[in-house]
């Protein structure tokens, strides 16, 4: 597997390029154009292979390998076609004989509302230096650092190799005493720090009342509090928002709700990454609803994703409950594009207010509720 992960080059010499991408809740999107067609990827330096979905892969002309396991916090765990890729094309810089995974990716179509076809993952990153400039929208790779980075950067994050010699790279953070190694990952679109539930035992100094506890019937709890401090390197941060969820199973994820903060500049031939502020990093406050939506993007529906226990008992919230309606906006019979739209432009206002009428349903019995937003803790 070392060779298979580890192989490939740039044909450009002297090269130093840049392309643009799209930033959807918390994720990157950048075009793969192939054969004159263009394609979606995720941009992940989490995963540690490149993977392209098996409904696009002929357009690669690729070479079978071997059959392997891949998992991760967005790919479900399974069995793959390993292979290699002869030529990809990223913005105009060409990398061959890429080690690659063929899947299916229908796990993407409930998470994301545009067909997602690949995901460039690390092993291809790291035939190159890449930067990624959140406030321009703009990603940049170069074969030599010092056409990324003008004047030495505020601060630099030493990154950690799996001891196999490749995959994803990791971070040490300390938090409120808490020292560990966190994936570098901007495929983690969810909350700046995640750790897995059973993690929670680590900070024994924490108050239980200051622990906000999340769960809907039957389902393992998800866990958030506010950490007094988070150090990361140089950087040294107060009153930062934990998340402990299970869909991040094993994994401690660094994602780009922190990272967004930066001008991100990668280096992964001497194991660094570089930041250079763009806004200061504020401290943060629990506050929301008692209720926590998602989007579905196969079924067009709102869904309950959780909520606090404590709510969702008292209410008899169960798993499966979908919003039929917010205030006098009925979000039950969305097309694709207008649950896309409506999502993207007009949920970040509702929310956005201090109390919601709802109606929600589950097995086919609604039910109307008032929630608030507050301090949670």
């Amino acid at each position: 597997m070392l060779k298979w992960a580890n192989q490939g080059t740039v044909t450009n010499q002297n090269y130093n390029s840049e392309m643009p991408f799209r930033y959807v809740d918390g994720y990157i999107f950048v075009d793969i154009v192939q054969k004159d067609k263009t394609y979606n990827f995720l941009f992940d330096t989490g995963a540690e292979a490149t993977l392209i979905d098996k409904a696009i892969i002929n357009e690669f002309g690729f070479k079978p390998h071997a059959t392997s396991t891949v998992s991760g916090p967005v790919v479900k765990t399974g069995d793959v076609n390993t292979i290699v890729v002869p030529s990809i094309t990223i913005s105009d810089v060409e990398f061959i004989n890429i080690g690659a995974v063929t899947i299916d990716f229908e796990f993407a179509k409930t998470k994301f509302c545009e067909k997602v076809d690949g995901i460039i993952g690390s092993n291809l990153m790291k035939k190159a230096k890449w930067q990624i400039d959140y406030d321009k929208k703009v990603i940049r790779l170069s074969d030599d650092i010092s056409n990324l980075l003008s004047q030495q950067p505020d601060y630099t994050l030493n990154t950690n190799l799996p001891s196999r010699g490749w995959g994803t790279e990791t971070i040490e953070l300390n938090i409120d005493g808490y020292v560990s190694q966190f994936d570098f990952d901007t495929g983690n679109g969810r909350d700046k720090i995640v750790l897995s539930p059973n993690k929670l035992k680590e900070f024994t100094a924490i108050d239980k009342a200051s622990i906000l506890e999340y769960g809907i019937k039957k389902s393992t709890a998800d866990y958030k509090f506010i950490a007094q401090s988070v150090i990361i390197g140089d950087i040294k941060l107060a009153n930062q928002s934990i998340s402990l969820e299970k869909e991040a199973g094993n994994h401690q994820l660094l994602g780009n709700r922190f990272f967004e903060n930066f001008i991100v500049t990668i280096d992964w031939e001497k194991h660094q990454v570089y930041l250079e502020p763009i806004e200061e990093i504020m401290s943060d406050q629990l506050n929301g609803f008692e209720l926590v939506f998602k989007p579905n993007f196969e079924s067009n529906k709102i869904e309950i994703a959780t909520g606090l226990k404590t709510y969702t008992k008292e209410n008899k919230i169960e798993e499966g409950a979908i919003l039929l309606k917010v205030n006098e906006t009925d979000v039950s019979n969305f097309s694709h594009q207008e649950f896309c739209d409506f999502w993207i432009m007009e949920w970040p206002k509702i929310t956005d207010a201090e109390k919601l009428n709802i109606v929600i349903s589950h097995k086919r019995k609604s039910k109307v509720l008032v929630i608030n937003k507050k301090e949670l803790l």
